[in-house]
Formats: C-alpha cells, structure tokens, sequence
C-alpha cells in the first residue's frame, strides 16, 4: 500500500515538473512573439493576381489594397496578432477589383478607424458596395492628396506622392493611372508602392522633383509592359522589386519587364512563387 503511494506521489511530481517546464517554454515563446510583434513589418501578401500589402507594428496596422475576393481574410488571419480585429487605416489605391474587392471582404469582417483613397468618380458596383458600407459602419473617410502623410510611431513613415492634385469626384475611364502612389519608410528600409501606374505616370513621378530613391519597388500593375520603365528604375534604384500577380491570362509579368530589371541587377520577388513576402 505504500508502495503504492509512493509511486503516485513519484507520478504526481513527474506530471508538475512537465507542467511547469512546459508554462516556462509557453511564456519564453510568448516573450519572444511579443517582442518580435513589435518591430515593424511590411507584408507584400498572396492574394493571387491583385496587390495587398500589410504593414504592421504590435497591434498597429495599414493595409493598402486588397486583393479581389476573401484570400486577403486568410492572410491576414495568418499576420495579425492573435484576436486583433482592428485595422487602423486601409488605403485603396484605386477601383479595380483586384485593388478593392479585398477590401469590401476586409471592411465586413474587421474594425476600421480609417479609408484613404482618391474619390474620383465610380458608379462601379464595387464602388456602391465600399460607399455602402463606409456609411453603415462610420468609417472615416480621407482623400489622397500630395504630401499627405500616415505616420505611427518612428518606424512607420508613409507619405503620398501622387496623385499631384485633388481627384475627388472627377472622372476616368482608366482608374490605373489615378492610383495612390506612397514613399514609406518602414523600420530601416524604404519603399515604393505604384498601385497600377503606367509610364506615363512614372515620368511624371520623375519630374516631379520627388526623391523616389528606395530600397525596394513595389512594381506597378503586376509587370505590366506599360509599366517600370528604365528611366524610372534608374530614378528608384530599388536593390529588390516585388511583383504581386497570380494566375491571370494578361501575360503578367511579362518576359521584357522581368528581363529589364535582372539586367540592371534588381532581385526579383514573386509572391506567385515565394508566397507572401515580408520584411
């Protein structure tokens, strides 16, 4: 009989010690989490072809562009902070539903403090969709403006550099050459993001008097050839281009923009062979 007890007691204290090691590795793991949460990231995520990109300090978010369906849910899912439901500013860069259509999904489903986008014209549907629910939830609105400026804390620096004059209630056939243009620095590095401009767009970016020299570009319009031209790549200088596309039958990217920036020695990344890309 008290061989037996003995034996329990032994058990007893077997069972405690791998609880406590275990609460130890828990909250060595959690520590290690906590401090990493609160460095700055930037996430250029698979939303097949369309663009989404998440910067991200702790539980401070900004989320430009969303894809076109509900694939921008699981990513974010997969980068937020465990029961984060909040984001405090999304930023459209324009109307085109692999821009927009992520959003409508990210509106519905998360706490929004802030919409940037540029106001022009749209009686798209997707359009009425993201009005309708900016109404019903209260979100702000902001228009982008030249210089406007998203800054939070000393590691995220955001500001707008196109487009050069107000867009609010104007009209366009094309939205690509109306999108929001940022400059960002984010930690130690700097950033470029070009929504769908073309090279019309880009030469006007350079004569603009903009300091456009960064670290890492953003490639407009998913490698488009009427985009990332070489007089831009010059006045960029990027060490790496992202370039966020998917499947799609528009030939993105194509062979002479991929061939333009590995001979002038940019390393290319791909989020439809790396998957989502951070840094």
């Amino acid at each position: 009989m008290l061989e037996k007890f003995q034996k329990q007691i032994k058990i007893f204290f077997f069972v405690l010690f791998l609880g406590v090691i275990f609460l130890v590795a828990l909250e060595i793991s959690g520590k290690e989490k906590f401090l990493q949460s609160q460095k700055a990231e930037i996430f250029f995520l698979d939303v097949g072809q369309g663009d989404a990109i998440l910067i991200q300090e702790g539980r401070t978010q900004i989320l430009i562009d969303g894809g076109d369906g509900e694939d921008i849910l699981d990513c974010l899912g997969e980068v937020m902070p465990f029961g984060d439901r909040n984001l405090e500013v999304i930023i459209n860069t324009h109307s085109d539903d692999d821009h927009l259509g992520g959003l409508i999904k990210v509106m519905e489903n998360y706490e929004v403090g802030e919409m940037v986008h540029t106001g022009i014209s749209c009686d798209k549907e997707i359009c009425k969709m993201r009005d309708r629910i900016i109404e019903r939830r209260d979100i702000k609105v902001l228009i982008a403006r030249l210089g406007q400026e998203i800054k939070f804390g000393e590691d995220i620096d955001l500001k707008v550099i196109y487009p050069f004059m107000d867009l609010e209630g104007k009209e366009f056939k094309d939205a690509n050459d109306t999108s929001v243009v940022i400059r960002g620095i984010v930690g130690d590095s700097s950033y470029l993001l070009t929504g769908d401009i073309s090279s019309d767009v880009e030469n006007e970016l350079i004569f603009g008097n903009l300091d456009l020299d960064v670290d890492v570009l953003k490639v407009a319009h998913h490698g488009s050839k009427n985009s990332t031209a070489i007089a831009f790549l010059q006045a960029a200088s990027p060490e790496k281009a992202i370039i966020s596309v998917g499947e799609n039958s528009y030939g993105h990217p194509t062979e002479e923009i991929l061939n333009r920036l590995s001979n002038m020695n940019i390393e290319i990344l791909r989020t439809d062979e790396m998957s989502m890309l951070e840094f």
